[in-house]
């Protein structure tokens, strides 16, 4: 059964803000091809996978050295990148041709490609089974199925016009967004069947988990500054909680102590202590940081300049 989320309106003043507010100590600012817009981490943290959409290139940065030590062309401009660790492989979606590049990541090159659609999100399951391509669309947007042992499309779904995201929680539910509709859908994987579990008051196009799985986040893509989070057990919102205008990019650290999230509209990141949901730490990073992402271990931070070209990484206490 669908349920609906009434506005309640929420100020966000400045109580939101930590009182003890830290600089970021930046590490590292390493230049890599044009347009960075998303990143993965390989190799035990020691590699960051940069997509560069411009250039349709993708970066390999030694993450201790600081530098680049591979570019690999590819035949898309690439937008998500997702590491399946067990195979040391790297799979890159993005526009251009409807198909998913596949990357050895110890060899530094393409070893495949698996037709399938064009690439916004991708996600891959915990055990490295099954990847999941979505392709946003005005008309109507579409997910692939990929079964990586074979490397080959086992199903299509229509997910609509304007969805967007593909978030898969543990228990192998599927998030999608209804830009349109302001709605959040779930897949079953097994019939292929959309349900809409959620109607909020605002439009969203991001879904974050909460590391544990028991909450999901959604942003609203408003200047109203709020992120709604939600019960998964039983789709409620339990709390509107404040966040920057624009947020984009919502993420958490491993054990689930800090939140990280950019703002569109100042251009900048803020780092949110989720136990009290009180801001740490608000800095730039370049001209237009996006897809921030934290180490295994939560001690730095990795952000993607896409106006400066450049990878920004930050340690964090």
């Amino acid at each position: 059964m669908m349920k609906t989320s009434l506005h309640i309106s929420r100020k966000t003043g400045a109580k939101t803000v930590g009182k003890f507010l830290r600089k970021p100590l930046v590490i590292g600012v390493v230049e890599v091809g044009r347009e960075p817009n998303s990143l993965a981490l390989a190799a035990n943290d020691c590699l960051a996978l940069v997509c560069n959409t411009e250039d349709r290139t993708l970066s390999l940065i030694d993450t201790d050295a600081m530098c680049v030590i591979a570019v690999i062309a590819l035949p898309i401009r690439p937008l998500t990148i997702v590491v399946d660790a067990r195979r040391n492989r790297a799979y890159v979606g993005g526009l251009g041709q409807s198909k998913v590049i596949v990357v050895d990541i110890s060899a530094r090159k393409i070893v495949g490609e698996i037709a399938a659609s064009e690439g916004h999100a991708m996600t891959i399951d915990i055990h490295g089974q099954r990847l999941y391509v979505h392709a946003n669309s005005a008309g109507n947007g579409q997910l692939c199925i990929i079964d990586t042992a074979s490397d080959t499309l086992i199903r299509r779904i229509i997910t609509g016009p304007f969805a967007s995201a593909a978030v898969l929680s543990r228990d192998g539910r599927l998030f999608i967004c209804d830009y349109l509709r302001h709605a959040l859908n779930v897949l079953d994987g097994v019939t292929g069947e959309i349900t809409t579990v959620l109607s909020l008051p605002d439009p969203f196009e991001e879904f974050a988990l909460s590391p544990a799985g028991d909450f999901g986040y959604a942003p609203y893509r408003t200047d109203e500054r709020i992120v709604a989070k939600i019960d998964l057990a039983s789709y409620d919102v339990v709390d509107l909680l404040p966040v920057p205008p624009l947020p984009h990019g919502l993420t958490f650290s491993p054990n689930g102590a800090l939140a990280c999230c950019c703002s569109a509209a100042e251009r900048n990141v803020t780092i949110i202590d989720t136990a009290t949901w009180q801001v740490v730490s608000r800095f730039q990073a370049g001209l237009y940081p996006q897809s921030p992402v934290f180490s295994a271990d939560g001690t730095r931070l990795y952000l993607c300049d896409s106006f400066g070209n450049a990878v920004w990484v930050v340690a964090l206490d």
